[in-house]
Order: C-alpha cells, then structure tokens, then sequence
C-alpha cells in the first residue's frame, strides 16, 4: 500500500485525461479513439472543465461501483491484502501437510520463494504488473494464459524439488519453459498515456513488494507450523507412546 498504491492513484491521472499527453500517429497511418468504460477521454476531460451533474450522470451511469478515494479506497486495499495474505498462507501450509515433511523457518523462506515464482515472477516474465490506462490484451486471454503459467510454474517446482531421476527434472524444465515459449498475449498496438517510466517503477515496485510479502509468509507459516503442528505432533506422540 506504501509503495504501489500511490504509483496508481497517479496513472489514473492520466487514465481519466486529467493529465495529458500529446501524440500523433502520422508516420504510421493509423487512426483511433481512446475510450475508457465505453467513454471518450476527450468527453472525461470535457466533464472535469463542465463539472456538471447531467453530464457526469449521462456518461458514468454504465460504471460498475469503486471505492472513493481516501479512507474508503484505503480500508478496501488493506482488506483485500489481508484476505490475499491469509488465502496464500492457507495454501504454504497444506503443502506442508502434503509433503510431511519438518519445515521450519528457513525452510519456509525457500517455500516462500517458490510461492513467488510461481504466482508474480514467472507470469511477470510474459505480463508484467500493469498499471491502469496501459494498453493491453483482451482480459480473458490474459487470465487463461497466467492461470497455465501458475500451474505449469507450479508443476514444474514440484516436480524439480522431490523427484531425484533425471526424467522427471526434464519435465520440470520443459513445464517451466512452455508458457514462455507459447508466449503471453498482447495487443496488436502498444500505446498508453502512463509514460513509461512510471510503468516500469511500478513494474519494478510490484514485483519487489510481491517478493518481500512471500518471504514474509513463507518465513512466518515455516515458524508457526513448526510451533503449532510439528511440536504439537511430537508431544501427542510422545504420550501415546
């Protein structure tokens, strides 16, 4: 929220044409109009000069409901991580249980390693963190190529990390290797008003962040499932025993 948040309230600046950047495409004969939600930028920034009711109702009537800016749009993002981060931490623990195996906290940052190839840095390879107003593919071929991505990134970890013959590793290489080789969708033409250094510090701020959210959560289950499951275990044995 303190690094990436405030990268997108300003893209959204230029989003909505409250900032705007002049460009023409005369060398290469191609003609367009921006819209955002169905909308004109030229009418959105029409709106913001007008500041009229009937006109802002007219054109916005259509758009799905978003949190206000401020301590609104704050409770909003600080819930959805803290949904993100106990969703995550549930699935770092069962594959825990599934391997049973001893994990403690070092164990759990080389897990939290793999849980960020696989869900941020090998999907960043082909779709790197986009920020808003940025051109980019259609939404559904988007989602079913990071969604093989996660699984063969997944996979591919799995199998390089408890297999020990030499097959099984192939595998692994060529299921890491296959989306990228496939190749991620892009549009056609590659425009945006976003200037290109704020989309590549967001890029770079995103993916640092996701890193540092993983090893945190991998390093803190690898802990709490060493307290909580492993010795827990172990006293119930001894007992029995």
């Amino acid at each position: 929220m303190l690094r990436v948040t405030p990268l997108i309230l300003h893209a959204e600046k230029y989003e909505v044409g409250e900032e705007v950047v002049t460009h023409t495409h005369e060398q290469s004969g191609v003609t367009h109009e921006h819209e955002l939600n169905g909308v004109a930028l030229e009418l959105h920034a029409a709106m913001k000069d007008a500041h009229t009711d009937d006109a802002v109702t007219s054109a916005h009537s259509d758009e799905s409901w978003a949190p206000e800016d401020g301590a609104e749009r704050t409770f909003y993002t600080a819930v959805s991580n803290i949904v993100t981060g106990i969703a995550f931490s549930l699935m770092l623990v069962a594959v825990y249980l599934l391997r049973g195996k001893p994990v403690n906290m070092n164990s759990g940052l080389l897990w939290g390693a793999a849980g960020f190839l696989i869900f941020s840095g090998s999907p960043a390879l082909g779709l790197p963190p986009e920020l808003p107003g940025m051109t980019a593919a259609a939404l559904d071929s988007r989602q079913v190529w990071w969604i093989g991505t996660v699984i063969a990134t997944a996979i591919g970890i799995g199998l390089f990390t408890e297999t020990k013959s030499i097959l099984p590793k192939i595998a692994a290489a060529l299921l890491l290797a296959a989306p990228h080789l496939i190749g991620a969708p892009h549009p056609l033409l590659f425009e945006s008003n976003v200037p290109a250094e704020l989309s590549a510090q967001f890029a770079i701020s995103s993916l640092l962040t996701s890193a540092f959210f993983w090893m945190v959560l991998g390093a803190s289950t690898g802990y709490f499932f060493q307290k909580l499951v492993q010795e827990t275990s172990d006293f119930f044995n001894t007992v029995s025993a």
